[in-house]
C-alpha cells in the first residue's frame, strides 16, 4: 500500500473509487446469495453427520451440471454493460429478455436430468453415504434451479447497467427468509411437520422462486420493449455464443471442486462432511473477490464498450490487485484462528465432531495457501469476460483444473497416500495455474497497441 503522503494518480484514484462504489452492494448481493447456503449448511449440520455427507454429496452431483448453466447466464452481464457503455439502450433490453428466454430452455433441459440423476443415486453412492437422503435432498433442490437461472439475468442486468443496489435488497430479504423457513420445515416449528433434510432443501428452493418473482417486475420496468422476435432470438445465439465458454469455464472450476468431493467420499463420511465444512468457510469469504469481479467485470465492459483500452486495463488491475488484498488478510485469518471460523458452522466442542474438526482443520490450513491466488484468477476470468474474450480462459481453466488440479490431487491423495489432504493440494495447484496463465491473458488483451 502507498503512504498516505503520496497521492495516487487521479486516473487510479477515480477507477477504485468507482470499483469500490459499484463492488460494495455488489459483495453485499454475493454475501446474501452465498448466505442462502450457509444458513442451510448451518441446519443440515444441526441435524446430523450423515445429513450432512448427503447433502454435500447430492450438491457435488447437482452443480456439476448446474454452474455450467448458471455461467451460460453470466453472458447477460456482459453483453448489458458493454450496451450500456455504448449507450445503447436496446440493447440492455435485448440482453435482458434474451436472457430470460435462455433461462427457461436451460432448465427445461436441466431439470428431468437432475430428477433422473437423483433416480440413480442408490445405484451411485459410495458406502458411508446415505443414498436416500441425498435422493430426497436432490430431488427437492432442484425445483429451485430456473428461479436462480431467472434471478442471474436479471442481476446482469442491473448491475451492468450500474444498478446494483436494488439486487442487494432483495437478496437480502432472502436470507431473512431462508433463515425463517429453513429451521421451520427441517426441525418442525409449531404446526409444521419435520422435514428433516428435505425441509432443508424445501426452503432453498421457495426463496429461491420468491426473490426471483420479486426482481422480475423491477428489471422489466427498467428496460424498454424491444419490437421483433428476430432480434430477440438474435440475442439468445449471441448469449450462447458467449457464455457456453463461460459456462464450461466455471464448470471447469466447479467440477474441479465437486469431483473433488465426489473423490472424498471415498475416505467415508467423516472426509466429505468435513470437506464440506472447510468448502463453505472459503466459500462464504469468495464472495468478497466474487463481487470485486463482478464490479471489476462491468468495469472492464464500460471502458470496452467506449473504446477506451487503457481505462479497461487500468479497470481490470484495480480489481485484480483489491481482490488480492483481501483474500490474504482473510487467510491470515484461517491460518490463525481455524477453529473459531469452523464453530460458526458446527458445533466444535461436542465430542462426536471431533475427526470432523480435526480434519476441517487441516483442510482450512491448505486453502489459506491457494486463498490469493483464487482471488487472482476468478477477478482476472471477469475482467477478460468484459472484453467478451471467453474461449482462451476456457481452455486455460480445462487445463489447470481438470488436468493440473485434479491430476495432482489423485496423483498425491491415491498414489502417495495424503488422503485427503492430496485432494487439497491438487485444488491448490490448479487454482495457481489459473491464477497465473488468466492474469497473463488479460495483460497481453490490453497492452498499448
Amino acid at each position: 500500500m502507498l503512504p498516505t503522503s503520496v497521492p495516487l494518480p487521479a486516473a487510479p484514484q477515480r477507477e477504485l473509487a468507482a470499483l469500490v462504489r459499484l463492488a460494495a452492494p455488489v459483495v453485499v448481493s454475493q454475501f446474501a446469495s452465498n448466505a442462502l447456503t450457509l444458513v442451510s449448511t448451518a441446519v443440515i449440520g444441526r441435524l446430523g453427520a450423515a445429513e450432512l455427507a448427503a447433502a454435500a454429496y447430492a450438491n457435488a452431483t447437482y452443480y456439476l451440471v448446474f454452474i455450467v448453466l448458471l455461467g451460460m447466464l453470466l453472458a447477460v452481464g456482459p453483453r448489458a454493460a458493454q450496451a450500456h457503455g455504448a449507450g445503447d439502450g436496446a440493447g440492455v433490453a435485448l440482453a435482458l429478455r434474451g436472457g430470460l428466454i435462455l433461462a427457461l430452455l436451460l432448465a427445461a433441459l436441466a431439470l428431468p436430468l437432475m430428477w433422473g440423476v437423483a433416480a440413480l443415486l442408490p445405484g451411485l453412492a459410495p458406502a458411508g453415504i446415505r443414498a436416500d437422503l441425498a435422493a430426497t435432498y436432490l430431488r427437492v433442490y432442484a425445483l429451485g434451479m430456473l428461479p436462480v437461472l431467472v434471478f442471474t439475468a436479471l442481476r446482469g442486468t442491473l448491475e451492468g447497467t450500474g444498478r446494483p443496489r436494488t439486487v442487494t435488497l432483495v437478496a437480502l430479504g432472502g436470507v431473512a427468509l431462508v433463515a425463517l423457513l429453513s429451521p421451520a420445515l427441517a426441525f418442525g416449528w409449531g404446526p409444521l411437520p419435520r422435514l428433516g433434510l428435505a425441509g432443508a432443501a424445501a426452503a432453498s428452493a421457495v426463496t429461491s422462486w420468491a426473490t426471483a418473482l420479486t426482481l422480475l417486475p423491477v428489471a422489466l420496468r427498467r428496460a424498454p420493449r424491444v419490437a421483433g422476435l428476430g432480434r430477440v432470438r438474435s440475442e439468445v445465439r449471441a448469449l450462447l455464443a458467449l457464455g457456453w465458454p463461460i459456462g464450461l469455464t466455471l464448470g471447469a472450476e466447479g467440477g474441479m471442486f465437486s469431483v473433488t468431493a465426489l473423490l472424498m467420499a471415498r475416505f467415508g463420511s467423516d472426509a466429505l462432511a468435513a470437506h464440506n465444512l472447510a468448502l463453505q468457510v472459503i466459500t462464504a469469504v469468495f464472495m468478497i473477490p466474487l463481487g470485486l469481479a463482478t464490479a471489476t467485470g462491468i468495469r472492464v465492459a464500460h471502458a470496452a464498450g467506449a473504446g477506451d483500452r487503457a481505462g479497461a486495463r487500468r479497470a481490470g488491475l484495480t480489481g485484480i490487485g483489491v481482490a488480492a488484498g483481501v483474500m490474504l488478510a482473510f487467510a491470515l485469518l484461517e491460518l490463525l484462528a481455524p477453529r473459531l471460523v469452523l464453530g460458526v458452522f458446527v458445533d466444535i466442542q461436542a465430542p462426536q465432531n471431533a475427526a470432523l474438526i480435526g480434519t476441517a482443520t487441516v483442510l482450512l490450513t491448505i486453502a489459506a495457501l491457494f486463498q490469493t491466488v483464487d482471488g487472482v484468477q476468478v477477478t482476472a476470468n471477469a475482467a477478460l469476460r468484459g472484453l467478451h474474450d471467453t474461449r482462451w480462459p476456457l481452455l486455460i481453466s480445462l487445463t489447470a483444473y481438470w488436468l493440473v488440479g485434479l491430476g495432482v490431487g489423485s496423483l498425491l491423495a491415491f498414489g502417495l497416500g495424503l488422503g485427503p489432504r492430496g485432494l487439497w493440494f491438487g485444488l491448490t495447484a490448479g487454482l495457481f495455474t489459473a491464477a497465473g496463465a488468466l492474469l497473463t491473458r488479460f495483460l497481453r488483451r490490453t497492452r498499448a497497441a
